[in-house]
């Protein structure tokens, strides 16, 4: 029963962080490419009611992902956070009519299978930590935060630069958030504050580079990226950074993760899922660029 309230309690968020980014996107794509990577898009979109708007719906998201969390492990939360796209789907073909076709059917299918077969062969406990795998997430967190400035450095602002880094900074937010859980549960205030302020920091840096990526390149081609690996990134890692978070099933976890990675690219990549992800328009437009900048 934890795993299936985990389960529920991740597609409730993932559907609120799909809602959030339709909202955000709206705005981001009205911002101009000069503020890509800087701390004035962000300081733009604020002004920005839908944008204000989606970035609750983020928040309120963020606390079920915590709350599934603390039932759950990891390596099944995140995988989970997959059905959310479903969810997208629904609306699309609900307020957008749109048509469902072989692509929407096969990754949906593929996701909530993957999700039922990973809450069979994962670890059925929450996530517990070891010493040097939390200063790996915490070195993690800091190079998330620092990452958009990283990447404006180097000039990589284009869409797959600051997809990857999307998807990469999501991953490292729910493994900070699972730190962040253990520690309330722990009763360790003070450690509890300071994951809270990490991750804090990470998903503003992340936001930045999610922003910058839906500035410039189609949500067909970012959404498979950013939620392949905030799926993907923490259920393959947490048996190296944990312990009781190895499968007790490794190889029918390890092709179920596959799948559900699989579906989620299916569902990225259609269409009716990328109008909702990335904002569709009164009127039933979508502004996408017409070429990507890489």
């Amino acid at each position: 029963m934890r795993e299936l309230a985990a389960v529920l309690l991740a597609m409730l968020a993932s559907s609120l962080y799909a809602a959030a980014s339709a909202l955000q996107a709206l705005e981001a794509r009205r911002a101009p490419a000069s503020t890509a990577l800087r701390a004035s898009l962000l300081g733009r979109l604020a002004r920005r009611k839908l944008w204000l708007a989606g970035t609750g719906s983020s928040v309120v998201g963020w606390g079920l992902q915590a709350a599934a969390l603390a039932l759950a492990s990891v390596t099944l939360v995140q995988p989970a956070l997959g059905l959310g796209l479903i969810v997208l789907l629904v609306l699309g073909v609900r307020l957008l009519h749109e048509r469902v076709g072989v692509r929407e059917i096969g990754g949906a299918v593929a996701i909530a299978a993957a999700v039922a077969a990973l809450a069979w062969a994962g670890p059925s406990e929450a996530t517990s930590f070891t010493r040097a795998g939390s200063w790996a997430v915490g070195i993690a967190i800091v190079l998330t935060a620092l990452a958009p400035f990283g990447l404006r450095l180097v000039r990589l602002a284009g869409g797959l630069a600051t997809s990857i880094v999307s998807g990469i900074g999501w991953a490292c937010v729910g493994l900070g958030t699972a730190l962040a859980v253990s520690a309330l549960s722990d009763r360790r205030w003070l450690v509890a504050i300071g994951w809270g302020l990490g991750v804090g920091l990470a998903s503003g840096s992340t936001l930045l580079a999610e922003m910058t990526a839906l500035q410039s390149w189609p949500a067909t081609r970012s959404i498979p990226v950013v939620f392949g690996l905030e799926m993907a990134l923490p259920a393959a890692v947490a048996p190296l950074l944990s312990t009781g978070a190895s499968p007790p099933h490794p190889v029918a976890f390890g092709l179920a993760l596959v799948v559900a990675c699989a579906g989620a690219a299916l569902l990225g990549s259609s269409r009716s899922v990328a109008r909702q992800m990335a904002g569709a328009e009164p009127g039933g437009s979508q502004h996408e660029p017409t070429a990507a900048t890489v």
